[in-house]
């Protein structure tokens, strides 16, 4: 897949990411602050001396090795002893910029046709039936100056993983008969990304690219450019060309040993070196200055700004360093207060060498949508913003404050690294970077250039280097002749667009700006940049990160060694009380013998400790991964199912409180916390982040959920009729978004749940009750629904016993009503999930979206298993590899039905099921539907060839991924927490599918697949016809049309849903997913 709508979220140098490192071995418990930011030999390394040393976080138990080839190809080696998955990348300095112009998007063809064969493994779903059976996957992305490729698989297939993924670069084979069957692959990924609206902004800026720039070209390739005649010969040659091993990178991490993985990379030696230079593109391609409207579906504002490359500040980050300044200030807040705007978001989008792209996207208020002049208002604003910011860091303290800050925030982050790069990453940055900085390039910030960043502001506010786009979906098509006499002001208040691209779907006007505009925008407003104000002082930067000891406390215990065989037997209620306050009182040990035995509970996987039955407190003292951070999770669990309104009364809340926390709590969600909020058919709140501040976040967070506070003790100012406002555009504003994304996944996210749970809110239905609700009626609603219910809560991390119970009780209180007497019986919900037994149900829509060049149609096809059991998850483990391997292989590979080919598996509430995907528009999903099944029969097939060797190492696979433990803190918090959020509490589930999967045989597996697959198939086919797959391959012009056509074409067996006849099932219980 390309990578084209490439973007790099600015808050990854900023914040603090939600996953953690593997445990390792005893090390010192304390890490002492000081010592670990003072401390520069970790930064500061001689780069012509220490080529070989990574810079790696002081808690990486990783070892890592960089070696240069023979061949000159660079590779990083790194030994994970914690992980039983393997992955590798290689990244290669050539893509779509490079590609001969006669062949647009012939980088990206080659990067498909790659997986596809090779002279050593010519068969085309070799490398895809390896991957299957090693429980792995694998993608690619080409971007304009470097394509990616990277996979993952069990550390037992990587050797031969290995071989396979290195003759992609060695011996390609480029055949016609292959060539053509990749071929419709390409144009469907070109049919869903012109179809998206989220591909615009990225196609408009081809548009407007220096036509003399390989910008400029199209560069995804669709049938009308891969159909031209030479094209195999083409892709040959832009191969030897440009596939170079000294142009290349290869990082591999695995358990293996850095000296038997130095083994298997010897047949990368034998890509070819041509000793040629990355091709160098020095001049910006965007021709910009101008303003740009475009008709979308999805309204929006955007300014963009084409600057200086910034891969050669790496130890500067200077747009970050302002980024963090613009985030945190009051900027924001302004324009909301003056009612302008809903939100704005940052970012890098599109960057190379010689240039980055930094975007603001806007999203407008009702009131400024409707007012042609707030474009240019917004601008004014900000440019007045960024006026203040070089007055602000011209001052010497205050940019050394700034420089302080930030520097300790991503030598923290950088430090306790919470999710490792990814090997793709790490291959592209190898291939840009030093090899020492690998690691920490993309994250530290240790050198203030006061020069370059006033720099970067002067290029900010040269007007020459931006764009500003408007979306909105009033705009329409006109072809009439353009006043070239207009002015800014009179080309905004025009409804008509007079540009089209029918290559990208595309209707659009621009205008160069004009004197008049440029002067209001850019016009010092001292008045305006008076109501301005810094950001904070940033107090939420950690000064204590030292780890606690359970050995210390008087209070703790260490929970016992439980067993799944024993789990397995006990009912919901026997494991409760199993795990209350289960445990060893630490103070029979002596000081070393205590010491000795929490080593040893911290290596064990054991499960937490319940420390109250009634509220379902949960806790867990878990430091092995060396992190100074606390997870922590609240629920609330309604009593009663909800009604249309309640559920949207909850929806606005949620958007309320998160208004108000962005604003309020801004800073310390730049300095390594985060937290989620979901207010649906019940209400959690998560947060990570470090222990020391933690306690004082959640207590702030919590208490936006509250509606029974006294107001004068809370942030969240309720009877403020403005945010209620912001709060019901915003909900609709998401709600419409949905309808707007690609139909495979509006398929998933609307459609499906509404047909598999009976009580599901159909998405159009809460659109009219928003208009209707009043903010009174919504605060009565939460009240009433918060007034009785059920809380279970968690604290897993670097927290001892007696502050978790302190904490667990502050954080259950500050949600409560003090004058309620709300029980906390086991509240068990009956959710209705549909009875498929033996039924063969079709549901076809017509997508009436209003684009004729929409010719995408999604078929998902939903096979119920049935009701859980435990031997479900077995089964379903074993199936998903292969039966997601072969379905790719064949009805994407084969057959060329769709990009988009998937398989998964689904549990609705205590019913299981599987889901079969696929998006195109080869075959109408009718037509596809009757694929799907041929296929599954075709499958059973497969499974009987299926010899005892492949099955036993299929069982392998699946049994090592069972047994991958959790790489993070936050990880780890997550699994626990689906399992007490649930109220199963089935922390044994891996264990007792590895045994379960163990006891199955070949034979098992198969009676288990025809019964749900084929003998006793039950399923429902949920079928998607885009617009322009009706009016134009089918030829119909109306619903009732499409009714008929749907009634006559279906199978004979097959009957079209409906809901009025559906028998459900009644579940008691919500069975969780591996």
């Amino acid at each position: 897949m390309p990578q084209l709508f490439y973007q790099i979220k600015l808050s990854l140098v900023l914040l603090i990411l939600l996953s953690s490192l593997p445990a390792f071995a005893i090390q010192q418990n304390t890490i002492q602050f000081e010592e670990a930011i003072n401390n520069q030999s970790f930064l500061q390394l001689d780069n012509e001396k220490q080529q070989g040393t990574i810079i790696k976080p002081l808690i990486d138990p990783k070892s890592y090795k960089y070696i240069e080839l023979e061949n000159k190809l660079k590779v990083l080696l790194i030994h994970d002893p914690n992980s039983e998955i393997a992955t590798a990348a290689l990244d290669v300095q050539a893509g779509s910029w490079n590609e001969p112009s006669e062949y647009p998007g012939l980088a990206h063809f080659c990067e498909h046709m790659l997986f596809v064969g090779s002279v050593k493994y010519p068969r085309p779903d070799y490398f895809d039936e390896l991957l299957a059976k090693g429980a792995g996957s694998s993608n690619a992305y080409t971007d304009a100056t470097n394509t990616n490729y990277y996979f993952e698989i069990t550390s037992q297939y990587l050797d031969k993983a290995l071989d396979t993924f290195a003759h992609f670069f060695i011996d390609p084979l480029f055949t016609e008969d292959l060539v053509e069957r990749e071929k419709n692959a390409v144009n469907s990924e070109y049919e869903i990304d012109v179809s998206s609206e989220d591909w615009k902004i990225q196609n408009l800026f081809t548009l407007f690219a220096d036509p003399k720039h390989p910008a400029s070209r199209f560069s995804l390739g669709n049938d009308e450019v891969l159909k031209k005649k030479g094209i195999e010969k083409a892709l040959q040659s832009f191969f030897e060309q440009y596939y170079s091993s000294n142009l290349m990178s290869l990082v591999i991490q695995s358990r293996i040993s850095l000296e038997d993985m130095e083994r298997l990379i010897k047949p990368f030696n034998h890509i070819k070196n041509q000793n040629l230079q990355p091709s160098q593109f020095t001049t910006f391609p965007y021709q910009f200055g101008f303003i740009c409207k475009y008709k979308t579906e999805k309204d929006q504002l955007t300014l963009n700004w084409q600057l200086k490359g910034r891969e050669q500040f790496t130890h500067q980050k200077p747009i970050e360093f302002l980024d963090y300044i613009i985030q945190n200030g009051n900027l924001i807040d302004f324009m909301k207060e003056q009612d302008l705007i809903i939100s704005l978001s940052s970012e890098v989008f599109m960057e190379e060498s010689s240039f980055t792209n930094y975007m603001m996207e806007i999203v407008l208020t009702e009131k400024s949508q409707e007012n042609e002049e707030v474009v240019a208002e917004i601008t004014k604003i900000i440019f007045n913003y960024i006026q203040k910011l070089e007055s602000w860091l011209s001052d010497d303290e205050y940019i050394n404050q700034v420089f302080k800050e930030q520097r300790k925030i991503s030598k923290l982050n950088f430090n306790y690294l919470t999710e490792q790069l990814d090997t793709s990453t790490m291959a592209r940055i190898l291939n840009r970077q030093k090899p020492n900085e690998v690691l920490s390039s993309e994250f530290i910030i240790d050198t203030l250039d006061k020069d370059l960043i006033l720099d970067y502001i002067q290029q900010l506010k040269n007007t020459q280097n931006l764009i500003i786009l408007i979306g909105n979906h009033q705009y329409s098509y006109s072809n009439e002749r353009v006043d070239d006499k207009k002015s800014n002001k009179q080309f905004l208040q025009d409804k008509l667009l007079n540009e089209k691209s029918n290559l990208y779907r595309l209707v659009y006007s621009k205008q160069k700006f004009d004197d008049h505009f440029i002067n209001f925008i850019s016009r010092q407003d001292e008045k305006l940049q008076g109501m301005f104000d810094k950001p904070q002082q940033n107090e939420f930067i950690p000064d204590n990160v030292e780890l606690i000891s359970l050995c210390d406390s008087s209070e703790s215990k260490l929970p016992q060694i439980v067993h799944s065989d024993k789990l397995k037997t006990l009912d919901q209620q026997s494991k409760l009380n199993l795990f209350l306050m289960a445990g060893q009182d630490l103070n029979q040990y002596s000081d070393e013998q205590c010491s000795l035995e929490e080593h040893k509970y911290q290596k064990q996987n054991h499960y937490p400790i319940l420390l109250n039955k009634e509220q379902r407190e949960w806790w867990k003292s878990q430091t092995s991964y060396k992190v100074p951070f606390i997870f922590g999770a609240l629920q609330m669990k309604y009593q009663k199912s909800l009604s249309l309104r309640q559920f949207t009364s909850l929806r606005l809340y949620n958007f309320m409180a998160d208004e108000i926390i962005s604003k309020e709590l801004k800073l310390p969600l730049s300095s390594g916390y985060s937290y989620e909020l979901d207010m649906n058919k019940k209400t959690q709140i998560k947060v990570y982040g470090f222990s020391e501040h933690v306690r004082n976040l959640f207590k702030k967070l919590c208490s936006c959920l509250n509606p029974f506070r006294d107001k004068s003790k809370s942030f969240l100012e309720l009877t403020e009729s403005k945010r209620f406002e912001i709060a019901k555009q915003s909900l609709l504003l998401s709600i419409k978004n949905m309808y707007q994304d690609n139909l495979f996944e509006q398929a998933i996210q609307i459609y499906l749940p509404q047909l598999l749970q009976k009580d599901s809110h159909d998405p159009a239905k809460v659109i009219e009750q928003i208009d209707q609700i009043t903010q009174q009626e919504m605060l009565k609603d939460v009240r009433d629904i918060m007034n009785d219910v059920q809380y279970s809560s968690l604290f897993i991390g670097n927290i001892d016993q007696s502050e978790a119970i302190e904490l667990s009780d502050e954080v259950q209180s500050c949600a409560k009503n003090k004058e309620s007497s709300s029980t906390q019986d086991n509240i068990q919900d009956k959710v209705a999930i549909i009875n498929l037994k033996g039924k063969n149900l079709i549901d076809s829509r017509f997508i009436e979206s209003g684009d004729d060049d929409d010719i995408n149609g999604v078929t998902l096809n939903y096979y119920q298993i049935g009701q859980r059991k435990q031997m479900n998850q077995a089964f379903i483990k074993l199936l998903e590899p292969i039966l997601n391997q072969q379905a790719y292989n064949y009805l994407r590979t084969d057959l060329q039905l769709g990009y988009v080919v998937a398989v998964e598996f689904k549990t609705a509430a205590c019913v299981d099921g599987a889901l079969i995907l696929v998006q195109g528009s080869t075959e109408i999903p009718m037509k596809v539907n009757q694929i799907i099944d041929d296929f599954l029969d075709q499958f059973s097939v497969y499974l009987e060839q299926m010899n005892n060797r492949e099955f036993q190492h299929l069982k392998h696979g699946v049994i090592t991924g069972l047994k991958e433990n959790p790489q993070s803190l936050s990880e780890e918090g997550d699994r626990l927490w689906k399992y007490i959020s649930a109220g199963t509490i089935e922390f044994e589930d891996r264990q007792v599918a590895i045994e379960e999967i163990r006891k199955i045989s070949k034979q098992d597996l198969i009676g288990f697949y025809r019964n749900s697959f084929i003998e006793n198939k039950s399923k429902l086919s949920l079928q998607l016809y885009g617009q322009g797959m009706v009016t134009q391959m089918m030829n119909l012009e109306t619903q009732a049309e499409f009714n008929e056509f749907i009634s006559n074409t279906k199978p004979e067996e097959a009957q079209l849903f409906d809901p009025l006849k559906a028998s459900y099932y009644q579940c008691e219980f919500e069975a969780t997913q591996i």
